[in-house]
């Protein structure tokens, strides 16, 4: 019998206990990041890598575009081409007003989830 039919959560398994569904978490980390400063695409997500706000992962770049798109489309952010200096253009995305109140509410929610994780840690400390 092979490991992979013992280890019912393997390093290759995407489960959540291991962290898989957060990417709904890159969200407030990009607003974060947009509301220090403006940022291109690739430098976004160079400094959530650098920043370890990507729970361990490589970042999925198509993922953190489309999680930008969906952000400028719910009007959190805002994009402009910058095509003045060296190289192609880039598109330079600035959080606004909607997306810092967004990010207010994104630290409220995560406060709350935050109590009720630690109340199932101490739930799961407690049986095991």
């Amino acid at each position: 019998m092979s490991n992979k039919s013992e280890n019912h959560i393997g390093e290759e398994c995407k489960c959540s206990c291991q962290g898989y569904n957060l990417d709904k978490l890159v969200q407030p980390n990009i607003l974060i990041l947009l509301a220090r400063q403006n940022l291109h695409g690739y430098r976004l997500i160079q400094e959530l890598e650098e920043r370890g706000l990507l729970f361990g992962n490589k970042a999925d770049k198509t993922g953190i575009y489309r999680t930008l798109k969906i952000l400028e489309g719910r009007g959190l952010l805002l994009s402009t081409w910058d095509v003045q200096g060296v190289g192609a253009a880039k598109k330079i995305y600035r959080i606004t007003d909607a997306g810092r109140e967004c990010l207010t509410n994104w630290v409220s929610t995560l406060e709350q989830y935050k109590a009720e994780i630690e109340n199932i840690i101490e739930e799961a400390k407690q049986i095991g």
